[in-house]
């Protein structure tokens, strides 16, 4: 009965005490590098500049767009804008690069076109861009926004035709019109002149 209390004894100690040393320990569990955390884990063993492409396949700042001619003309597409016209000026007249007109369905249809390119414009202007000049608030058929080099008409269909700007801009005033004509002299055959001895003279009733 000792013998094998005895026996059972020695199964239970650890096998260095078996041997006549002290118990061996066992190994700590493995842990992650410092500075690699679960880049690392799940990398199986990635190095050290794993964190770092991770920041760098981060998005950038979002660029916003500049509020140009063709930004304008797509935000007044946008909008259900009728008939545009873009008339590109001259640098002489110094009034602005790109005129625009545009017909709405209704006086709320002008508004709302207005205040959304107004809105925009103040998302995307950029520090020292120019100020806004609006005209015709107070009307129910014509709105103009002045953007600087941008100059934005919303007409109204029928107020549209009385003005007709397209060819105020484009051929200009009916005088500058003239004036650029070269003058022409019809043929000799089409000028009539009478004389007192003509035979086609007419004679003057007493």
């Amino acid at each position: 009965m000792w013998r094998a209390l005895a026996g059972a004894r020695r199964l239970l100690r650890p096998l260095g005490a078996a041997a006549g040393g002290a118990p061996r320990a066992e190994p700590p569990p493995s842990r992650a590098p410092p500075g690699r955390g679960c880049a690392a884990a799940a990398g199986g063993g990635a190095g050290p500049g794993a964190l770092g492409a991770a920041e760098q396949r981060q998005p950038a700042d979002t660029v916003l767009p500049k509020f140009n001619i063709d930004l304008a003309v797509a935000l007044l597409r946008q909008e259900n804008a009728k008939d545009i016209c873009v008339i590109q000026l001259s640098p002489e007249l110094k009034y602005c690069d790109y005129f625009i007109i545009v017909s709405g369905f209704s006086t709320r249809h002008l508004h709302a076109m207005a205040n959304y390119m107004l809105k925009m414009y103040k998302h995307l202007k950029e520090e020292g861009g120019p100020h806004i000049q609006i005209e015709g608030k107070e009307t129910d058929d014509w709105l103009c926004i002045d953007f600087g080099n941008i100059v934005v008409h919303f007409m109204l269909p029928e107020t549209r035709e009385v003005y007709e700007l397209e060819k105020l801009w484009t051929l200009g005033p009916y005088d500058d019109q003239l004036a650029q004509m070269i003058p022409q002299s019809l043929p000799k055959d089409f000028i009539f002149g009478l004389t007192p001895n003509s035979s086609d003279h007419l004679e003057t009733r007493t």
